[in-house]
């Protein structure tokens, strides 16, 4: 049995993945992106460890502006600097 070989452009392509399930897009993400599971760990991560940080100072970032959420890595960033 041979092989058929079916041409689809790469706009067809990306309407398609843009009907998928957010399930489906997730499996698309980790077969395009190498190591994908551990750069979600480590973002899930880092937003738990500054919403610590966050808390050891009373503050919460929910609730925080943009604005704030600058100062305060900037901050953090500078902290040893001081």
């Amino acid at each position: 049995m041979g092989r058929v070989i079916v041409e689809v452009s790469e706009s067809q392509v990306v309407e398609w993945v843009q009907q998928m399930s957010p399930e489906a897009k997730h499996e698309v993400l980790k077969a395009l992106i190498p190591r994908l599971d551990a750069f979600e760990a480590l973002v899930d991560y880092g937003s738990q460890r500054i919403r610590t940080l966050c808390a050891e100072r009373g503050l919460s970032w929910d609730s925080m502006t943009e604005r704030d959420r600058e100062r305060l890595i900037d901050e953090l960033l500078h902290e040893d600097e001081a």
